[in-house]
């Protein structure tokens, strides 16, 4: 029984330790969200998408693991990235949060506590900027 429990601890380890970090992009305009979304699995991310708020907020009930939302600030619905910024952290703190936004005077979303990265941006500065929050060294690709 011992040997059993040792090698499940050990797989489970493993699996751990080789997870593809998950990065939920959040972005209404469907071509940025798409090119986000496929750099960001080139790079060796778990990504999931939300067309806006309420999506992602569904994810997260859904269980989905989520280490990283990349968002955008304005967005339709009756949330916005900020909004969903203060949703994290109500309902899943520790959850690292970047907004981007073309809008100048949305950089003092970094006030929100989350990061900021404005448009137009390199999709190579998101990766960066993604791999740093999480720890995790970009990759050669990226």
């Amino acid at each position: 029984m011992a040997f059993w429990g040792a090698m499940s601890t050990a797989m489970a380890s493993h699996e751990e330790a080789t997870r593809q970090p998950a990065v939920l992009v959040v972005e209404d305009e469907i071509l940025i969200r798409s090119a986000v979304a496929e750099f960001l699995r080139g790079a060796g991310y778990r990504v999931i998408e939300a067309a806006d708020a309420g999506e992602a907020v569904a994810i997260f009930a859904s269980g989905t693991q989520i280490d990283l939302v990349f968002s955008d600030i304005n967005m339709p619905g009756t949330m916005d990235g900020i909004g969903l910024v203060r949703w994290i952290a109500d309902h899943h703190p520790g959850i690292q949060v970047i907004l981007t936004s073309a809008i100048s005077h949305a950089r003092s979303a970094g006030q929100s506590g989350a990061g900021f990265l404005p448009k137009p941006y390199r999709l190579a500065e998101a990766v960066r900027r993604i791999a740093s929050l999480l720890n995790d060294p970009p990759r050669e690709d990226a």
